[in-house]
């Protein structure tokens, strides 16, 4: 079984089935549970982590709510699972808008050690761009 990541003109990045079966969100699913289980934690402590709800974690896990790739590499940065524990054994397509996402996708699945690198330099990027926006805030309310 192989896994993808194209470009498309997909409104979101969702992990879907490459031949449109439903069981991928529900496989998906009770991987995430499983992990989370292993992991020692409640949803509502995995959904505190991710900076969503408890409802949220529900939905993922019962396989009813698109994870999206965002949320995906989140859980597996937080389980610490690789993402083949997620996506393995399943024909997965990744599709997103720029091809660019595309590319280092296929690139992280040859270079998996990359991975933890990458998400901490995209923590510090949201961070940063969450200080900017404070700051703007500060100026705006203070004129």
């Amino acid at each position: 079984m192989s896994r993808k990541v194209t470009s498309g003109a997909g409104a979101t990045v969702n992990v879907v089935s490459e031949n449109g079966n439903d069981r991928t969100s529900a496989v998906l699913g009770s991987r995430i549970r499983q992990a989370r289980k292993d992991a020692g934690l409640s949803q509502v402590r995995l959904a505190q982590l991710l900076n969503t709800t408890q409802s949220a974690i529900s939905l993922y896990e019962a396989g009813q709510r698109a994870v999206g790739i965002d949320m995906l590499l989140n859980v597996a940065r937080i389980l610490n699972r690789p993402l083949h524990y997620f996506l393995g054994a399943l024909d997965v397509v990744l599709y997103v808008r720029d091809s660019r996402i595309a590319n280092l996708a296929n690139e992280l699945e040859k270079r998996p050690q990359d991975i933890e690198e990458l998400i901490e330099y995209w923590e510090f990027v949201q961070w940063r761009n969450t200080q900017e926006r404070e700051q703007t805030m500060e100026l705006v309310g203070g004129s």
